[in-house]
């Protein structure tokens, strides 16, 4: 309780782009239950997190890394029923299939922790210091790899990963991931860190320009049409969600096809020739 983190010594090294979207037909069927998939790409390095919801309870049904793909066919990994208060804890059992340098089984348990609050410092990286009241989750993953029928503990497979919510509006604003893997037949012993820092100047950069164009339909289904006021050329439409997080892109284009969003509010940029523009829509 009342803990302060200050991360204020942080450098850049890459910038991420992050996506939430329904699952292609590949990933329906081959990580079964999945109802949305979160990416995130790094240069030409992309992390996919699949998940499946369940009104407001959420699991995971697969991981895909450059280095290793877990998938829960045998047993999602349960993160809880959301919102999650302080003191939250939960552990679940985990089963299913990998594949990394070698490809077999996996079992073990996923521990869920609402384990502080407090103060959380940040320096500026790019979009602004951050100083605020936050919430943080703790999620350690322990898995046991297996090569069946020959060999039943070929290795192990660890994550541990924080996130830090804001109390104020429930974005997260920071998290930290670590995966450790090692396979000693394989001479695999490789431990990964990655902290990001996940504010955004989005809503604060583009929400008070002269808007010059208009949606229709809103509030929407299926297709978002964009209509421009005065001539120009389109060159992206891009939708970010409330949390400043990009969610769709099409381009050269003055539609897009917004069926895959969960219900709720969005922002649409629409990037011109000659400017960029914003405005809200509802998916319903």
């Amino acid at each position: 309780m009342n803990t302060t983190w200050s991360f204020t010594d942080l450098t850049t090294t890459e910038s991420s782009t992050d996506t939430y979207l329904g699952p292609t037909a590949a990933q329906s069927t081959n990580f079964p239950g999945t109802t949305n998939v979160f990416t995130s790409t790094v240069g030409t390095s992309t992390n996919d997190i699949l998940f499946k919801e369940n009104a407001a309870e959420l699991s995971i049904t697969g991981a895909v890394t450059p280095d290793l793909e877990l998938n829960y066919s045998d047993d999602n990994a349960l993160i809880g029923t959301f919102p999650l208060n302080f003191g939250y804890t939960n552990t679940d059992a985990v089963a299913g299939t990998y594949t990394a340098a070698i490809s077999g089984d996996f079992s073990g348990n996923i521990i869920k922790t609402v384990d502080a609050y407090g103060t959380l410092n940040l320096n500026d990286v790019g979009a602004g210091a951050y100083s605020g009241s936050i919430t943080r989750l703790k999620m350690e993953q322990i898995v046991t790899l297996s090569l069946p029928p020959y060999i039943t503990n070929a290795g192990t497979a660890t994550q541990t990963s924080y996130y830090y919510y804001d109390n104020s509006n429930g974005n997260l604003v920071f998290r930290s991931n670590t995966i450790h893997i090692v396979i000693p037949f394989a001479s695999i012993d490789d431990t990964t860190t990655v902290n990001e820092s996940l504010l955004t100047n989005l809503l604060h950069v583009n929400t008070n320009v002269v808007q010059e164009f208009s949606i229709v339909p809103n509030p929407v289904h299926s297709i978002l049409n964009i209509n421009l006021e005065t001539p120009a050329t389109i060159k992206a439409v891009v939708v970010y969600d409330l949390n400043g997080r990009r969610v769709l892109q099409s381009n050269h284009t003055s539609s897009i096809d917004v069926s895959a969003l969960q219900t709720g509010m969005y922002i649409v940029q629409v990037e011109t020739d000659t400017a960029i523009r914003t405005k809200k829509f509802i998916k319903n």
